[in-house]
């Protein structure tokens, strides 16, 4: 009784949630005839009506005493729930024990592994059917709900993704890796919208930028404000597929916008009422919650009446990174743990312990922007036919197969992983096909039949979409001039001919016509060129550049033009899933690199170089003593009130924990440090443990090598004669020049300053110095023509930035307006011009370069 239908419309609304109910009550007794035997049927019907005990005593006198009685228990609408409610139904009475989690992901992994199922992409686009039912659009009513949570979570998916592209761009070293397979997905409950993705991170970063954009939590309108650029948005798909992602996130930003203006969610323009779109404008101005599943005020959260309209993120901290125990890895970060992010949304409900009859007031539904994969459409039907959650709503037309997913439900949800699970695997592999979506814009084309709620056509899958999103609606928004919203059906083109396939008389199987995609066939001297350039011609092996040529023009052919890897391999006489292994590699690496067998190896690179070669040695760095610490203390305390430099005396003084960030260590930090390891050998792990940068170094080793580095050879190359420019600081001419501004409120120190040799006291000419390390200008030293040492710290002057060499003790200044350099002398700020021919007008103006 708790198999799954097959063949009758999955998920169509409200009617369909109707219907579920009208089934759950019992049915009336039939009334028997004196003499007549009871069949099977009039048995069940009387124990839902008259119960087991009415039924044992009318069937004792006709049979053994030995024959166990049918039981069978239905419970009534009125019976008062008992507390385990939300948890697995008692399994039926069987002969054979019930199989165990790991005999069940085994029988699963039977079932996908064979027949009818076959691998797509070399199984990184998971395994589904040789044949798909590819949907197209189709009107959402009774599912208004459904397709703003739809909808949105497609916009927050985009918003993830613009953040995660903003944080690489400023720091690449610390954000985590962007990856294919992140998802959102949300779920809509009393009144409420909790959204997840897959990967934690995916929030963590959004949040973080929200917070750093504007200055407080955020709300979640100010979070959909993030967008990917149009490059990261399209980058890997085709022409079709990239405009079919512009138009599709252009309609829902403008349903989303009609919603937040209050003109969209209220049953308006022949449209139904609309929770979702009500739970978005509830709370608009309140900043989302982030809440983790293992949360203990979860429950709460999910059900009182205090948090209707309030917006929530899930997370779930089981699968942050952390330090490993034992091995030889200890201490190492393990890697960003994931589950499917409907997976989430299910635990969130199991961890908070929703009793579905007692704490869930209204629908509930989990959908998002792409449609659940196999493994967490069979969750979700469980949750929904055994855990009692009968108002779930979620999309049943499941898409591919993924190992990963049932894995997850393996370690997270174990409880899920029972014969019915199972049986629920087999009846989606063995009684039914894939569903795919068709492009937002196109037309159901003839041949196409009304299937579970809108047009589909039973495809090869060949012509399956990359993208596994959920079916587009037929309707979009737009505004007049007075920004009034208007609902309108979105005008189809008709992409798909009306050639078909030939027919032909199977064994009493009906046939059925595919329409094909246009540019399918390849020309007669189209065959013989891809042909030859893979076969090669009589006489004339292939060659590898050939056949490289041939994977290329494979490779447009099937990208350009629709062409599928079925009729591609025909052509050179291979088999498609090897020939679609070649063309993806070449499209994921490149062409791959010949490698001889070893006894025909022949030495392409350059010899090997002799031993003892300066580039192959390796010294091990020694650990940081006392003299490198005290320099690096004296460059950090030569940078003053750095924000980077106030963390870290905070965290060598023990006032706080955690790492630092060592990209963003001040470049003359980074500079010293790459000029000690030069120097001295230090150790990157002794550096980093002493600048609280991580125990192992490497974010530190890396900041060395991109920047320090850099900035180290950079300074020692400018050997090139610097030209100066004086500028007065007291007696100027009336007329301020931008590169004196700022400092004349200063007062000059009555503490004398040296002034290196060369500088004619009170001259405004400008002269040539060498730039080379050594005695600096602006501080004073013994031996120097003042005869006065320097003092411990130069002072700071206003509209300029201090920087101290903490090699050579030279101090300049950085006009924070323009950025130029200056040196301070005789109460003169000089400016230096490293090796570039300038007209400067010593009136203060710039010449032109």
């Amino acid at each position: 009784m708790w198999q799954r239908q097959v063949g009758v419309p999955g998920h169509t609304g409200r009617d369909a949630r109707a219907d579920r109910r009208r089934r759950s009550n019992a049915s009336p007794a039939p009334a028997p005839r004196p003499g007549e035997r009871l069949t099977s049927d009039a048995v069940s019907a009387l124990q839902g009506s008259a119960g087991n005990a009415a039924v044992a005593r009318m069937l004792r006198p006709a049979r053994p005493s030995t024959v166990p009685v049918p039981v069978q228990r239905l419970r009534s609408d009125d019976e008062e729930e008992s507390d385990d409610e939300g948890q697995p139904a008692q399994q039926p009475q069987q002969q054979a024990p019930a199989p165990n989690p790991n005999q069940v992901r085994a029988g699963i992994t039977t079932l996908v592994d064979n027949p009818p199922m076959v691998n797509y992409g070399a199984r990184r686009q998971g395994r589904a059917h040789g044949e798909f039912w590819m949907r197209f659009a189709r009107s959402k009513q009774g599912e208004e709900a459904e397709e703003t949570l739809s909808e949105t979570s497609a916009l927050l998916f985009d918003s993830m993704k613009g953040a995660q592209e903003q944080a690489r761009e400023e720091d690449p070293e610390h954000t985590a890796e962007d990856s294919n397979n992140r998802e959102v997905q949300g779920m809509l409950i009393n009144g409420r919208l909790v959204f997840a993705s897959n990967y934690n991170s995916s929030i963590d970063t959004l949040v973080e930028r929200g917070r750093h954009e504007v200055g407080a939590e955020p709300t979640f309108g100010e979070l959909l404000e993030f967008e990917q650029s149009d490059a990261a948005l399209t980058r890997g798909l085709r022409e079709h597929e990239a405009e079919n992602v512009r138009a599709k996130l252009a309609s829902f930003r403008r349903k989303n916008r009609a919603i937040v203006t209050g003109q969209r969610g209220e049953g308006e323009q022949q449209r139904g009422p609309d929770a979702t779109a009500m739970a978005l404008r509830a709370k608009m101005d309140s900043p989302v919650i982030v809440v983790d599943v293992e949360d203990p005020d979860l429950h709460g959260m999910l059900t009182d009446e205090e948090h209707e309209g309030r917006v929530f993120l899930l997370r779930f901290a089981a699968l942050d990174p952390r330090a490993k125990k034992t091995g030889k890895n200890k201490g190492q970060q393990t890697q960003e743990g994931s589950v499917h992010a409907e997976q989430k949304l299910l635990l969130a409900l199991r961890r908070a312990g929703i009793r579905p009859r007692r704490d869930v007031r209204g629908p509930i539904s989990v959908m998002g922007k792409y449609r659940p994969c196999m493994g967490c459409a069979a969750a979700l039907m469980y949750y929904r036919e055994r855990l009692d959650f009968t108002n779930l709503t979620f999309d049943e037309n499941y898409g591919h197969y993924f190992q990963g997913s049932v894995d997850s439900l393996y370690e997270h949800q174990r409880h899920v992983m029972d014969a019915h699970y199972l049986e629920y695997i087999r009846q989606m592999v063995a009684e039914d096909i894939t569903s795919t979506p068709a492009m937002a814009h196109e037309a159901a084309p003839q041949g196409a039949v009304h299937r579970r709620g809108g047009p589909s056509l039973r495809v090869p899958g060949a012509y399956a979409s990359r993208q596994a999103d959920v079916t587009p609606p037929t309707s979009d928004a737009e505004f007049d001039e007075d920004d009034t919203y208007r609902r309108i059906t979105r005008p189809l083109t008709d992409t798909w001919t009306t050639e078909t396939a030939s027919a032909g008389i199977g064994k009493g199987s009906a046939t059925h016509t595919i329409p094909r995609r246009r540019h399918e066939r390849l020309t007669p001297e189209q065959q013989t060129e891809l042909r030859e350039l893979w076969n090669g011609r009589p006489g004339e092996p292939p060659t590898n550049a050939s056949r490289r040529q041939a994977i290329e023009l494979a490779d447009r052919y099937n990208a350009r033009d629709q062409m599928t890897f079925e009729y591609l391999a025909k052509v050179v006489a291979l088999h498609p899933d090897r020939f679609n292994g070649y063309v993806a590699r070449f499209r994921d690496r490149g062409h791959w690199k010949h490698v001889p067998t070893r006894s025909k190896k022949v030495e392409t690179g350059p010899k090997n170089r002799k031993k003892g070669a300066v580039e192959k040695q390796f010294t091990k760095g020694g650990e940081l003593d006392q003299e490198g610490m005290d320099t690096i203390r004296a460059v950090i305390e030569s940078l003053g009130d750095d924000a980077w430099c106030r963390d870290w005396r905070r965290a060598d003084d023990g006032r706080s924990t955690g790492e630092l960030n060592a990209t963003k260590a001040p470049d003359a930090l980074l500079r010293t440090l790459a000029e000690l390891r030069r120097d001295h050998h230090y150790s990157v792990p002794s550096l980093s443990k002493y600048l609280h940068t991580g125990a192992n170094g490497d974010k530190l080793r890396k900041a060395i090598q991109r920047k320090g580095e850099k900035l180290l050879a950079r300074r020692e190359q400018s050997e090139t004669p610097m030209r100066t420019e004086d500028i007065e600081m007291e007696d100027a001419a009336p007329i301020k020049t931008e590169e004196a501004e700022g400092a004349e409120d200063f007062e000059m120190d009555d503490e004398p300053w040296s002034v290196p040799a060369g500088f004619a006291g009170g001259s405004s000419s400008s002269m040539t110095l060498p730039h080379r390390p050594g005695p600096s200008i602006g501080i004073g030293e013994a031996g120097s023509s003042s005869g006065t040492s320097y003092r411990d710290r130069p002072r700071e002057i206003g509209g300029y930035t201090l920087h101290v060499d903490p090699r050579t003790g030279q101090a300049t200044y950085i006009d924070e307006d323009t950025g130029y350099e200056y040196v301070h002398v005789d109460g003169r700020m000089v400016r230096i011009d490293r090796g570039e021919d300038e007209d400067v007008e010593m009136g203060g103006s710039r010449g032109r370069r």
